[in-house]
């Protein structure tokens, strides 16, 4: 009995120490994480020559080969006006109205002229029928045919100036037409303004389908800017917009004011976005003989202020490289050694997929 007791206890005592004896934790695998080809952006590093850009200020200007400015031939006062700046009009199109007391002279001078003709042609009627009946004499029919042809040329130099000048006579008015089809880019008058004929233009009409953008070239440039040299122009109106264009001309002048040279790039104007006046960037590349692997400047990655970039590997999985650029341009890199030509370059939500990278590797 004493012996069955003692081997129960025993076998209770061996079970509960059983039951508090340390496991081994299981050993966890680091796992490494790939990337489904569609869910990253990459970029395949290329060999390509070295390109090397400066930006240049600048702004848009009118070509002056497109532009018309109106000035008044007589003076008088606008009575009315019928456009505002910046609108379209086309040749022939009426601008405003003036009313002037040269009309009124001119109007006048007509009238009599015109009374004085008839007179002179009645004259010349009765001389010509004096001269049949042999009472006049030639020099009588030469002195009234001359006399009512003077009258008649200066009723004609009248009328001339009359259409030169666009006046409505029913209205009493001088009426002021665009004398070409473009935009109204000046417009110096309203109604009620004074109008002298030494103004030095009353409006400023522009042919806008082509502009020139301006560019400013400082002394340390000079040799880097070269004329048929492309460029791309950018502006702060149009953030995600550029424009290209190739340099037309270069001064050889220095700007008494702002002491650079001028760079002139012609730009056709299809959507009517250079707008005269406009603050520009342009962009002018110079491309080397010598050759490296570029890649965009957006794939860098800076981390404890060092360089890295994203390769993705053949089994899709991220590699996190250190990297230091030969050669930085305007927006590419430039290696001669670190990454190789064809690698993918990860250049689309970088910085989130790299930190995702480091906290696998922790």
């Amino acid at each position: 009995m004493f012996k069955s007791n003692l081997f129960t206890l025993s076998t209770v005592a061996m079970l509960m120490t059983s039951c508090y004896e340390p496991k081994e934790a299981p050993v966890t695998e680091k796992k490494q994480t790939s990337y489904q080809p569609g869910s990253v952006v990459t970029y395949p590093a290329v060999i390509e020559p070295i390109t090397e850009s400066i930006r240049l200020t600048g702004q848009i200007e009118y070509n002056p080969n497109q532009v018309v400015r109106y000035a008044s031939l007589v003076t008088g006062m606008i009575t009315r006006s019928h456009i505002s700046l910046g609108d379209r009009v086309t040749k022939g199109q009426v601008l405003a109205e003036m009313r002037s007391s040269e009309l009124s002279e001119l109007n006048a001078q007509g009238r009599v002229l015109e009374s004085q003709l008839s007179v002179a042609k009645r004259k010349l009627a009765s001389v010509k029928s004096m001269f049949e009946d042999r009472i006049a004499s030639d020099k009588d029919l030469v002195e009234a045919e001359s006399e009512a042809e003077i009258l008649q040329s200066e009723i004609e130099k009248i009328k001339s100036n009359l259409s030169l000048y666009n006046a409505s006579s029913e209205k009493g008015v001088f009426q002021i037409k665009a004398p070409v089809s473009g935009y109204v880019v000046e417009y110096n008058i309203s109604e009620g303004t004074q109008v002298g004929s030494s103004e030095a233009s009353l409006f400023t009409i522009s042919d806008l389908s082509e502009v020139w953008v301006t560019a400013n070239i400082y002394a340390v440039d000079l040799s880097f800017v070269q004329k048929g040299m492309k460029a791309v122009i950018k502006s702060k109106a149009y953030p995600n917009d550029f424009f290209e264009g190739t340099i037309s001309d270069i001064s050889q002048v220095f700007d008494p004011t702002e002491r650079v040279l001028k760079a002139r790039i012609r730009m056709a104007n299809k959507e009517l976005k250079l707008k005269p006046g406009l603050t520009i960037e342009a962009v002018v590349t110079r491309h080397s003989k010598e050759l490296a692997v570029g890649i965009p400047a957006a794939a860098l990655i800076m981390h404890n202020n060092e360089n890295y970039v994203l390769i993705q590997k053949s089994d899709n999985t991220l590699e996190p490289r250190k990297v230091v650029a030969d050669v930085k341009d305007n927006d590419r890199l430039f290696f001669k050694s670190g990454i190789a030509a064809g690698e993918k370059v990860v250049i689309n939500n970088q910085l989130l997929l790299f930190s995702e990278v480091l906290d696998q590797d922790k």
